[in-house]
């Protein structure tokens, strides 16, 4: 008796059809075409497995997709979510936003929620293992929003490393030696690329990392967190000229953490965000970043998932968008 993977191996060999494809049909889904189903059938048959012994009758759809993300308290989050809803409606769907950490325990109840409201699809902005993300696409269609972390999984991303080694050495080229580092949580793969990037930037430049001027902060992007860990750099005796920030929000904090020193911005201490979301032009000083285009993520997200729903194979398997550092006043000295 061959294994469920080894026949679904079996199948896509002879169908040529896709290992996720055929375990959707098995999984009952209503949004795999007849002639694919049909195709899956005559596989079945083709290697000596009963059809009949399997019930493949689709369950009936529904037109909902879910959005998840770890935490809905990042406002970077928000205008791709309202990309995502504005894109979905022309094509008949409705977006549920979902809160939900996917992790090797929680993705079985992930995967419950999915099948019991009868979703479509699935965009995830978690950092999630390459193996729960082909448990999950084997059941629907999805697609990663914002991170890269799959080789199967279809993506939109932006290079992490790049923009951060750019904002950098924008940082250097102002004069400024001893540049703090604010990231995300390592298990983020953006997280580290943009470390990456914050490092080969220094390497560069002959200037060896200084543990003490780097921090990391969880998802939530949290404002208080990050603010005192600013201040505590900036208590060193050799304390930063600079701060390189992976969120507008966490560059909010350090500016906050260098005005509670009477440290002047920019004068004494630059600051660069990351995103350019509101904050960053509501702030005094204003905050130089790096521009996502979460407009266009939200939307290339969502129109990638609906072309893996209507099986279209010309959706591409991943996109990276140019990003653009935005000067303002944080870093501009008048």
């Amino acid at each position: 008796m061959y294994s469920k993977e080894f026949n679904y191996d079996r199948i896509a060999k002879v169908s040529g059809l896709s290992v996720a494809t055929i375990s959707r049909v098995f999984n009952k889904s209503p949004l795999v075409k007849e002639e694919t189903r049909r195709k899956v059938i005559s596989a079945m048959a083709e290697i000596g497995m009963n059809p009949s012994d399997y019930d493949l009758q689709p369950l009936p759809a529904d037109n909902l997709i879910f959005f998840n993300v770890m935490t809905l308290k990042n406002p970077f989050y928000s205008p791709i979510i309202s990309a995502s809803i504005a894109t979905a409606a022309r094509h008949g769907y409705t977006v549920v936003v979902n809160e939900f950490d996917i992790d090797e325990i929680g993705v079985e109840a992930f995967l419950r929620i999915l099948k019991k409201t009868k979703a479509a699809g699935v965009i995830m902005v978690n950092s999630v293992d390459s193996k729960i993300l082909d448990a999950i696409s084997r059941v629907i269609p999805a697609v990663i929003c914002c991170d890269d972390t799959s080789a199967t999984t279809p993506y939109v991303t932006i290079d992490n490393k790049r923009a951060s080694e750019e904002a950098v050495r924008y940082l250097l080229s102002l004069g400024r030696r001893r540049i703090g580092f604010v990231n995300g949580p390592d298990n983020f793969k953006y997280s580290r690329s943009r470390a990456e990037g914050y490092q080969e930037a220094l390497r560069k430049e002959g200037i060896a990392v200084d543990r003490n001027l780097v921090t990391s902060v969880g998802p939530d992007m949290d404002f208080d967190t990050a603010k005192a860990a600013c201040m505590h750099m900036l208590t060193l005796p050799d304390r930063p000229d600079a701060f390189f920030c992976i969120s507008d929000v966490l560059a909010a904090a350090a500016i906050k953490a260098a005005l509670a020193y009477d440290l002047r911005v920019p004068e004494d201490v630059a600051v660069i965000g990351f995103d350019d979301i509101l904050v960053a032009k509501m702030m005094n000083p204003t905050i130089t970043t790096v521009r996502q285009p979460t407009a266009q993520i939200g939307t290339i997200a969502t129109e990638m998932l609906m072309k893996l729903i209507e099986e279209d194979e010309s959706s591409p398997r991943s996109v990276c968008l140019d990003t653009e550092l935005i000067i303002r006043e944080s870093t501009r000295i008048v």
